[in-house]
């Protein structure tokens, strides 16, 4: 009995749930052929005017523009805003009322914490060197990730990612959209000039 106690006391301090780190942050590297011109990032909400966002969205924001949407470096022909609006949050709290009842025992032997889910609208509008509209382009993204020991993250990491994944997803949408209209943006850039 005591060998089993101390086989599952040293199971539960030596092991954990997977970690998370904002430099895992990736978009898929699948570059627009043509490139777009040089733009401005701007994070912004419905109302344009600029909003403070966190470090998770700044990342892959900065991230998707700079390796797949635009040429980073040159003379800067206008802007490239995102804008985002969370329509569904699932924190899929069903799994803890039975890990709670079990006194956590589940908990121990992989049973998951929850399973949060996100379903967010992403909008990515472009706007020449007078802010008016070029092009607008939206997608809705939708991510789950499990919140359990040795296999998931913990609940404030999992609800991280699963915010990260769906913006992720809501990019992959995104992104074939503004291929097909990228030669015709340029064009548009070019005509209204240089920031």
């Amino acid at each position: 009995m005591n060998k089993t106690i101390f086989y599952l006391l040293s199971l539960v301090i030596f092991t954990g749930c997977k970690s998370w780190d904002s430099s895992m942050l990736m978009p898929k590297n699948d570059p627009l052929t043509p490139k777009l011109l040089t733009l401005e990032r701007r994070i912004e909400d419905l109302s344009n005017t600029t909003v403070v966002a966190n470090g998770d969205e700044l990342i892959l924001f900065t991230k998707e523009v700079e390796n797949n949407l635009i040429d980073p470096y040159g003379d800067k022909y206008g802007y490239i805003a995102l804008k985002k609006n969370i329509i569904k949050v699932n924190h899929g709290m069903g799994y803890l009322i039975p890990s709670a009842i079990l006194l956590y025992v589940p908990t121990l032997f992989g049973f998951p914490c929850s399973n949060i889910s996100y379903k967010v609208e992403v909008e990515i509008r472009i706007m020449d060197r007078d802010n008016k509209l070029v092009s607008k382009y939206s997608a809705i993204g939708e991510s789950r990730v499990k919140a359990a020991m040795y296999y998931g993250y913990s609940l404030s990491n999992a609800a991280r990612k699963s915010y990260s994944d769906a913006i992720l997803d809501a990019f992959n949408k995104i992104r074939p959209q503004i291929q097909l209209n990228a030669a015709n943006i340029n064009e548009k850039l070019r005509l209204a000039g240089k920031l």
